[in-house]
């Protein structure tokens, strides 16, 4: 098998591996807590088991024009 397509399954199988790993971590952390901090839609989120989410903190908006300069 090439090297270029042993790279793109390991990654492949990393992505899967990782979304899965945080999802039973988020399902875990949601029964024994019975809530979860997430971010959605530009806020810091608090989801409860019962489906209310308290907004805790607004994120602040990156600015695209900004200039990055690397020493």
């Amino acid at each position: 098998m090439e090297n270029s397509k042993i790279k793109y399954i390991s990654k492949r199988l990393v992505e899967r591996g990782s979304k899965r790993a945080l999802k039973e971590a988020s399902r875990r952390a949601m029964a024994s807590n019975g809530y979860v901090v997430v971010v959605k839609d530009g806020w810091v989120v608090k989801e409860f088991l019962n489906g209310k989410i308290e907004k805790l903190e607004e994120l602040a908006k990156p600015n695209i024009n900004q200039e990055l300069i690397l020493d």
